[in-house]
């Protein structure tokens, strides 16, 4: 009888393979590293309070988000899938699918992904005033 093997591929090890035609060069041709989707699930307006605004994110692998700040709002964030890094007031730290960020009113904060994975993460943001 054969004996049964059994190999895992772990996703957060996979590396993309480069072509002429991926899209990984692509997003390496442009100076700018900023590529990512935001979709909108609540906005603002469509709630009682006002005060709450929900979405999702999806940072492209070897990009970024472009960054912002908010005296008026403190948000929260969880990742869903990949890995990345924060970056809160020039403090970098590591994130990946299962962690929760909270951020207090006022930091500038910005998303890196230095990976070949897409990372993709869901906020709300609740304005305090």
């Amino acid at each position: 009888m054969k004996e049964s093997r059994a190999m895992l591929i772990r996703g957060s090890e996979l590396r993309v393979e480069e072509s002429d035609s991926s899209f990984s060069r692509l997003l390496r041709q442009h100076k700018d590293r900023v590529r990512r989707d935001v979709f909108t699930l609540l906005a603002s307006d469509a709630t009682d309070s006002g005060r709450l605004y929900a979405g999702y994110t999806i940072v492209y692998p070897h990009c970024s988000t472009r960054g912002h700040a908010h005296a008026d709002r403190e948000e929260v964030y969880y990742f869903v899938r990949g890995r990345g890094i924060m970056q809160v007031d020039g403090q970098e730290m590591e994130v990946s699918a299962g962690d929760t960020l909270y951020l207090q009113p006022g930091p500038h904060h910005t998303t890196r992904n230095p990976n070949d994975l897409p990372l993709e993460f869901f906020w709300i943001t609740c304005n305090i005033r």
